[in-house]
């Protein structure tokens, strides 16, 4: 008899001695919502989707799309850049790393806080000038993953390279992202 998976929300699972949350920004195409969705549940990682998006928010879709993990983590959506910075959690220590094909730092040189904010942009795009212009704006850093002479990686695949570094810097300061 096959062994039956449970899978519960990261809320339950997640260590309250850390935060990793990735912020996708009007993203495209739904298939790689999808692959950073499973991202984020193999790390423990929050999802937050920032509208408007480039393909329908559909349930049932975006659940094939994850390979049936959707309801499982239970991405914060917002309308839009406004709907976000009003209501997204921080506090003083949160850290908001913004990836870019320019960014200052290389990812891997960040020194990555307990309580982290990724945010990537769209497939065509990046983000907005306007995502930026709010009152209050955090400080945010920039990084940029090396690559040679191409326009960018798919965006899951940037996800993955930036938010696996921070695990692993948290895993040598033995702190494990998403302790189940």
């Amino acid at each position: 008899m096959p062994r039956q998976w449970q899978f519960r929300p990261f809320l339950q699972i997640r260590s309250f001695m850390n935060r990793l949350r990735i912020v996708l920004v009007h993203p495209r195409i739904a298939a790689n919502v999808g692959n950073v969705a499973r991202t984020c549940l193999s790390l423990g990682a929050e999802l937050h989707l920032v509208g408007p998006f480039g393909f329908i928010v559909d349930p049932k879709r975006l659940d094939r799309t994850s390979v049936g993990y959707w309801e499982s983590l239970r991405p914060e959506v917002y309308a839009d850049f406004r709907d976000f910075w009003a209501r997204f959690p921080r506090c003083l220590k949160t850290q908001f790393v913004f990836a870019e094909k320019d960014g200052v730092h290389l990812y891997s040189d960040l020194s990555y806080n307990t309580d982290c904010v990724l945010i990537f942009g769209n497939e065509e795009e990046g983000v907005a000038d306007e995502f930026w212009k709010v009152e209050s704006l955090p400080m945010i850093s920039s990084c940029r993953i090396p690559m040679r002479e191409i326009r960018c990686l798919n965006l899951a695949t940037s996800v993955g390279i930036v938010s696996y570094e921070v695990n692993r810097q948290w895993s040598g300061r033995n702190i494990e992202c998403g302790a189940v």
